[in-house]
C-alpha cells in the first residue's frame, strides 16, 4: 500500500511537470520554473517518494519532504488561491493540492522519529535568499507576496516572518507526529 501512495506521488508529479510543459510550449522558461518553491518542493517530493519505493529513506529526508509539501499547501490556500501564477489548472490542482495531501497521508501513514528538524529550515531560507536577490536582477518574483514592487520590502518582510513561523511550527509538528504515531504504532506491533 505504502510503495503505490509513493508511486502515486512520483507519477502525479511527474504528469504535472510534463504536462506544464506541453501545455506552456514557448512560454516554458526552465530557470523561472524552477524558481518556484511549490516545483522545487514538489520535485523534492517525487524523488524523495520514488527513491522510498525501492529503498528506506532517511526520516529527516522524508519529514523534510512532508514539511516543504505541506507548506506548498498551506501557502497556495491562504496566499495564493485566486491568483494567476500561470500554472494550468491540471498541474495546478496537483502540485498544490494533491500532492501535499498524499505525502502528509503517506506520513501518517508510516510515521517516522526525527531530529533536528530546524535543519528543514535551511532550503526555505536559502530559496528565500535566492528569490530576493534573484528578483531585482531578473525583474521577476514567482510569488506576488515575495515581490517588493507593489506595496514594498516592509510588506515583504512581514510576510516572510509571518511564512517563517509557521514553517518553524510546521516542523516541530511533523516532528512530534511523527514520533507520536511511530511510538503509537511500535506499541502496537509490540502487542500482536
Amino acid at each position: 500500500m505504502i510503495k503505490l501512495l509513493r508511486m502515486a506521488v512520483f507519477l502525479l508529479v511527474l504528469s504535472a511537470e510534463v504536462y506544464l510543459i506541453v501545455v506552456l510550449g514557448d512560454r516554458f522558461r526552465p530557470v523561472n520554473h524552477f524558481s518556484y518553491f511549490t516545483v522545487l518542493s514538489n520535485v523534492f517530493a517525487a524523488c524523495v517518494a520514488l527513491l522510498g519505493v525501492f529503498r528506506p529513506v532517511s526520516p529527516q529526508i522524508r519529514g523534510a519532504a512532508v514539511l516543504y509539501m505541506t507548506t506548498t499547501g498551506i501557502v497556495y490556500a491562504v496566499l495564493l488561491q485566486g491568483v494567476d501564477v500561470q500554472t494550468p489548472a491540471y498541474a495546478n490542482w496537483v502540485l498544490h493540492v494533491v500532492v501535499p495531501i498524499l505525502v502528509v497521508v503517506e506520513w501518517l501513514i508510516a510515521p517516522e522519529r526525527t531530529t533536528r528538524v530546524w535543519i528543514w529550515l535551511s532550503f526555505p531560507l536559502a530559496y528565500l535568499i535566492y528569490t530576493l536577490v534573484r528578483g531585482p536582477i531578473v525583474g521577476w518574483y514567482p510569488y506576488p507576496f515575495l515581490d517588493p514592487r507593489p506595496r514594498g520590502y516592509m510588506d515583504v518582510a512581514l510576510t516572510c516572518v509571518s511564512v517563517a513561523v509557521i514553517l518553524g511550527a510546521l516542523a516541530l509538528f511533523v516532528s512530534w507526529a511523527g514520533a507520536k504515531l511511530a511510538q503509537k504504532n511500535s506499541a502496537v506491533l509490540s502487542h500482536d
